[in-house]
């Protein structure tokens, strides 16, 4: 399966990606995830919940790290994820993120990533995850036979 039919997947199923309003494209093959700040998204009056920033995060670093475990023929699960919030993510704000790989072993990915503000590119937090890559039609063979 390819990158943009598992996009294509998860926004037809209508997962936590639509629910929080999260846009992931490919832009010259570097995964970009969108966020626009919401009165859903809200924490406290005006600024955006702390989950909410870290599951854009999270998703990003997620299809970053899917688009390097389908080049192995594999597939991909957060083992740990780990942010830090620099400052605060506004209404109206739109946040974009930029990921890069820092470690690609044989099980495991490790990845950085951070949530900027698209107009100033001032970063507004940064995380950096762990990534277990593992065989996909094996786990769906255990899975089947449970």
């Amino acid at each position: 399966m390819e990158l943009e039919q598992i996009l294509e997947h998860l926004e037809e199923m209508k997962g936590m990606l639509t629910t929080l309003g999260i846009s992931i494209s490919l832009v010259e093959g570097e995964v970009h995830a969108t966020m626009t700040v919401e009165p859903r998204h809200v924490g406290a009056p005006g600024i955006a919940h702390g989950g909410a920033v870290m599951t854009l995060l999270d998703s990003a670093l997620g299809v970053r790290a899917m688009q390097h475990a389908l080049t192995l023929g594999k597939a991909t699960s957060t083992v740990e994820l780990k942010v830090n919030f620099l400052r605060p993510a506004k209404l109206g704000q739109t946040l974009v993120t930029h990921t890069t790989i820092q470690s690609a072993g044989r099980s495991l990915l490790v990845l950085s990533g951070t949530a900027v503000d698209e107009e100033t590119e001032k970063p507004i937090a940064f995380a950096v995850g762990t990534f277990n890559v593992y065989d996909y039609q094996k786990s769906r063979l255990k899975d089947s036979e449970s």
